[in-house]
Order: C-alpha cells, then sequence, then structure tokens
C-alpha cells in the first residue's frame, strides 16, 4: 500500500476489507434461543478475535472493519447504543469471563483519558493486525446515543441541565396524538427496509408517554430511545473529537461513520477537519443510506427534503441522485460505502439487468466522480444491516460467484477498496428476510463457526 503527498489516502486502494461482526464472530456462546440470537450479547470479543486473525490474513484480507465497540446499554450487543463513548465496553473486549468491568464515567472530564482494560484489549488487538501487515477501521456513530447515556438522562430531567444542548429538545407539538408513535408510518417502513438493526425497544405504552411529555426530543428516524445529538455544538464536537482521537492513537487506520446523513455536512466537517489535523491520513468513509427518509427530514440534516423526496426507492435514476448527495459531503468525509454500487449488483442479482449492463451502469456510475479522484467508494454488497448476498442469489452458487466477482472486480483501473461481510467465504445465508419483522436482522448476524472455508482459494486468486 504505497503512499502519495497529493492523495493521504493512497494506501487504502485496492484494500481488501473483511467485516468482523464482535459478538458474532469469535468466541460467542455456543448454545442459545433464538431470543437471545435476536436481541442479547451472545460475547463473541476481540480476545478471541486475535486468535483468528492468521485466519483473516490467510484468505488475502488486509484489513479488518469492526463493528461499534463503545460502552453500550445492556442489549446492545450490536454496538450502536453507547453510554459511554470514551471507552471500550468490556463484552466486546472480554466476552463472559470479564477481566475489568470499569467502563468508565463521562462526567468525569479526565474520562477520556483513562485507560481501562477493555480500552488496553483493543489496543493489543491493533498491535497484533499490524504486526501482520493488516489495518483496521474502527465504526463512529456520531448521530445519537441511547436513552440511558448519562448525559440524555440528565438533559431530559433538568431543563437547565449543561447536557440540555447537546440533545434537539423541542416543544411537543405531537402532545395527546392519539396514535402511538412520534414517527410516520412511511419513515417506519422506511426503518424496516433499510435500518432494521436499530428496532425499538419501547413498547406502546411508553411511545404513548413520550407523545404526553411537554417536550420531545428529536431522534434517529423517530426512534425516541435513540436521542439525536447536537453535533453543532462545540461542546458535543469536543467530547466525539477526544474519544475517537483516544482511539485513533491505539493505531486505528480508517473510521467508518454511521448514519452520516443524520448530522449535518458543516457539523461532520468540524469533527473530521480537526482530527486530520492530527491524523491527516485517517480516512473517514460514510454510510449514506437515505432511501425514503423524506418523511423524516426533521432528523436528517445532511440532505434536503428536496432530496430525500429523489430517494424513494434505489433505481438507475435514483442511484443518479444519490451520487451528486454523495459529493456533497466531500471535504466533510473522505469517502462513503458505496451502495450505489451494491444496489446496481442487486439489479443483476433479480435479473432486472444483464452481467453486461450492471458493469456499464457500474463503470458510469464510477465516472460520475471523476472530479472527486481521491474520494473514497468502498464497495460491498452486503453487510450486517441488510440481507446476505447468498440469500439474494437465492442459493444459486453461479450466481453468488458472478457477484462476488463483480465485488472483486476493478472498474476503469481505479483499484477501489472493498469489503466483505464476515462468513461468505462460508457462504453464510439465513432462512428468511431480515425485514419487516422487529429485531429481524439477527438472521444475517449468525454466529460465525470456522473449519468450511469454500471460497478460500477464490479470495487467494483475487
Amino acid at each position: 500500500m504505497k503512499e502519495s503527498k497529493e492523495n493521504p489516502f493512497e494506501w487504502i486502494k485496492g484494500a481488501k476489507i473483511y467485516q468482523v461482526f464482535i459478538d458474532r464472530f469469535a468466541g460467542h456462546k455456543e448454545k442459545f434461543t433464538e431470543e437471545e440470537l435476536r436481541k442479547n450479547f451472545l460475547f463473541g470479543n476481540i480476545k478471541a478475535l486475535m486468535k483468528k486473525l492468521d485466519y483473516i490474513k490467510s484468505m488475502n484480507f488486509n484489513m479488518i472493519w469492526l463493528t461499534p465497540f463503545y460502552v453500550n446499554q445492556p442489549a446492545g450487543y450490536h454496538g450502536y447504543h453507547s453510554e459511554n463513548y470514551n471507552h471500550v465496553d468490556p463484552r466486546f473486549a472480554y466476552g463472559e469471563n470479564i477481566e475489568d468491568k470499569n467502563v468508565g464515567d463521562p462526567f468525569d472530564p479526565n474520562d477520556v483519558n483513562v485507560e481501562t482494560g477493555a480500552d488496553l484489549v483493543l489496543k493489543e488487538f491493533v498491535e497484533e493486525c499490524h504486526k501482520r501487515d493488516m489495518k483496521v477501521m474502527m465504526d463512529f456513530v456520531p448521530n445519537h446515543s441511547y436513552q440511558t447515556h448519562p448525559f440524555f438522562i440528565d438533559a431530559e430531567k433538568n431543563v437547565n441541565s449543561k447536557y440540555r444542548n447537546w440533545f434537539y429538545f423541542i416543544k411537543n407539538d405531537k402532545k395527546n396524538e392519539q396514535n402511538d408513535s412520534n414517527f410516520s408510518y412511511l419513515s417506519y417502513l422506511s426503518y424496516l427496509n433499510i435500518f432494521s438493526y436499530f428496532f425499538s425497544s419501547q413498547n406502546k405504552e411508553e411511545k404513548k408517554a413520550e407523545n404526553n411529555k411537554e417536550y420531545r426530543h428529536l431522534a434517529f428516524l423517530g426512534f425516541s430511545d435513540l436521542p439525536k445529538l447536537n453535533l453543532s455544538n462545540p461542546e458535543v464536537q469536543e467530547h466525539l473529537i477526544n474519544s475517537t482521537k483516544k482511539f485513533l492513537r491505539y493505531g486505528i487506520d480508517a473510521v467508518r461513520v454511521d448514519h452520516a446523513v443524520g448530522p449535518s455536512v458543516e457539523s461532520i466537517k468540524a469533527i473530521t477537519s480537526k482530527i486530520h489535523e492530527e491524523f491527516p491520513k485517517v480516512p473517514f468513509i460514510g454510510e449514506i443510506l437515505p432511501f425514503g427518509l423524506a418523511n423524516d427530514s426533521e432528523t436528517i440534516l445532511g440532505a434536503s427534503k428536496e432530496i430525500l423526496e429523489k430517494l424513494n426507492s434505489p433505481n438507475t435514476e435514483s442511484l443518479k441522485v444519490l451520487d451528486e448527495l454523495n459529493l456533497t459531503f466531500a471535504g466533510a468525509l473522505d469517502g462513503v460505502l458505496d451502495f450505489s454500487f451494491q444496489y446496481y449488483v442487486d439489479l443483476f442479482v433479480k435479473g432486472e439487468i444483464t452481467e453486461e449492463q450492471c458493469i456499464k451502469e457500474i463503470e458510469n456510475h464510477f465516472k460520475r466522480y471523476d472530479k472527486n479522484e481521491n474520494f473514497i467508494l468502498l464497495k460491498n454488497i452486503d453487510s450486517h444491516d441488510c440481507d446476505r448476498i447468498m440469500f439474494r442469489c437465492k442459493n444459486n452458487m453461479l450466481l453468488f460467484q458472478k457477484a462476488m466477482k463483480l465485488l472483486y472486480k476493478d472498474y476503469l483501473g481505479r483499484k477501489d477498496p472493498l469489503v466483505v461481510y464476515y462468513g461468505t467465504e462460508d457462504f453464510m445465508n439465513q432462512e428468511k428476510t431480515v425485514y419487516g419483522e422487529p429485531y429481524g436482522d439477527f438472521r444475517c448476524r449468525q454466529p460465525m463457526y470456522f473449519g468450511r472455508t469454500w471460497m478460500n482459494d477464490f479470495f487467494k486468486e483475487n
């Protein structure tokens, strides 16, 4: 991976990234109920993952993307429900046999400088990756925290709290409405089809009580247990900057930005530009997935309602709009997860376009970025948020292999990086779609079992 003076992210060109879902990859429980699989920690952990680095390296991957490792709420096995951004959750570090239970105290101004045992496990993991010439990408969740984050608890109960302006509290114009939700039905549907991993734990009575409060708060797609952070507040920016810098000082090489379309472009830029002063070679790669969100534009600050209305569903025309939206983040983000690429491959897998048409559409897609040649497009075909590629291929092995070749193909000599979701090498599949029911995403997050690397030769050759 060579570096260039002109492009500080030259090193990521051609990278082959393996995405690890920490709780489900290595060290997890062997026996569990479906209910546990849906909502609970199975105690996969980073210490166990370290023992699998040679396995990942053997398949020609040179980078690992970790799902979030922050201190999370009791059922936050996925890592996206943060209670403290300053530390690694001991469950992610150790699994069931926790050696150090310290989760820090975010109220302590020195908390970010404290190193817990779990933090040191992450530090050791990064060192072990670097020994093998493998890089590490962390998952950054700046749009929202969880309702049990100490700052939000304090802000919600006290209008004079110093943390009140860390969130968005507004007069509740929905007070006493008869429906049992504070988000639109269409947003709910878009949520089912795109963001299934964030199913709210609130029941109807809790949502009704939320509606009857004098003030309401903005939240991720209206799910009030995921309060939206006010990233325009310099104190919030500083808190997230210091937290991220802490982990980058451990040697983490890249950052994936979750729900990057939620905050404003200006707020993201304020954070990334400050971090780039110390870490100029660390790219921030955003998740911009805006389909079906027009009816929840109140919480989407990174795109206008006019743009969101053009993005009802992915098709060849709306994907052009998505490319335009992605480029509005250039300068704030250093690249994006390439969902346009994923959807073009989906059109091929569904039989709506031929393989040749798919390649042509993908090449035209890449040409739309010619004026921003250093903007990273991270190719992917599945992840922890959607049906696995084998399921979408309906167990058709030939179709699956063609989809993988489309992923690994170098288009126009660009050398775009790519990411493969854990278990793909094992043809990992699922019985039903993740969409349409609470916690259905557990189906694409099945625990990993080792010993059947059927795609190993493909990965070594490509």
